[in-house]
């Protein structure tokens, strides 16, 4: 038995030592690094500039906050998206093309802000501005679309379309009256902090514009008087004295020459039922001015 253990005790110092956990028996901490491993492999490769990436963000967000400072614009993020236009309602060229195509979106859809896009790369061509400003006029028409005339407001699209009312005339400018008036009563305030009631007003009293444009122009105006906050910038401007001009007093003698300039307008008795229109929108805007400062209103017979 003594020669059994002197055999044993030598087998065991010959021995290479073991490390605790090695063979079949592995540690507890070995089978947590090899957990651990295995979950890094699924969530794929570390990112090791996270935290650069995480700082550019930051930075970023910083330097949008310091440039919208006292500009008085919403603290929001680039907009990458936008609504899309029916493909029903685009205006098609002679090709079957239209107008307003996105670079970014889906092959053949259009969206609003490419149309705002289109409008502002074309704003010197008439025709172009007029096409663009229908198909937008199509989208906004909808009285259920709060939302979309929101993200028209926010996409400056007010303020392109008031230009569209400064540099142009005859078409391009009714069709854009015609989405202001859209606008009028759920973006008022909008319609008035981007300048557009100072055009609108210009272009109801540009001498020989078209009845039809003044009529358009004037139901923006009557529009807007539902706002508490824009009510009074129209009687700043001399809104309710412009619908007391328009409503007491006939067309001018000229009427139909400046009539034959905007397309659609020639006949004359097409005219005469434009200027009435244009009188009875007049009278409407000047009850929710207040009506006329003395008397009544003297109406002149269209002849």
């Amino acid at each position: 038995s003594s020669h059994l253990g002197a055999s044993r005790g030598s087998a065991a110092r010959t021995r290479a030592p073991q490390r605790r956990g090695a063979g079949n028996f592995p540690c507890p901490a070995r089978r947590r690094w090899r957990g651990s491993a295995a979950r890094r492999q699924a969530r794929g490769p570390m990112n090791y500039s996270h935290d650069t990436e995480t700082d550019v963000v930051w930075a970023a967000d910083q330097l949008r906050r310091k440039k919208l400072l006292g500009t008085g614009l919403p603290d929001s993020s680039v907009r990458r998206e936008t609504t899309s236009l029916p493909k029903a309602t685009l205006t098609r060229l002679g090709d079957g093309a239209t107008l307003v195509l996105s670079d970014t979106a889906a092959p053949g859809e259009a969206t609003l802000g490419s149309a705002l896009s289109a409008l502002a790369i074309n704003a010197r061509d008439g025709p172009h501005c007029a096409h663009i400003c229908r198909d937008l006029l199509a989208i906004v028409a909808d009285r259920d679309r709060v939302a979309l005339h929101r993200e028209f407001c926010e996409l400056k699209g007010v303020e392109a379309v008031a230009l569209v009312i400064r540099d142009h005339i005859g078409e391009p400018v009714h069709a854009a009256l015609q989405i202001l008036d859209k606008l009028s009563r759920t973006s008022a305030r909008q319609i008035a902090a981007a300048g557009a009631i100072d055009e609108i007003v210009r272009c109801a009293e540009k001498e020989g514009q078209a009845p039809r444009v003044i009529e358009a122009a004037l139901r923006v105006l009557h529009g807007l008087s539902f706002d508490s906050e824009a009510k009074p910038l129209l009687v700043r401007r001399g809104v309710r004295e412009l619908a007391e001009a328009l409503a007491g007093t006939g067309p001018p003698p000229t009427y139909a020459d400046g009539v034959a300039t905007v397309p659609l307008e020639a006949d004359i008795e097409r005219a005469h039922q434009a200027w009435q229109d244009v009188l009875s929108i007049s009278t409407r805007l000047l009850a929710r001015m207040g009506g006329p400062k003395v008397g009544g209103i003297r109406r002149h017979p269209l002849v």
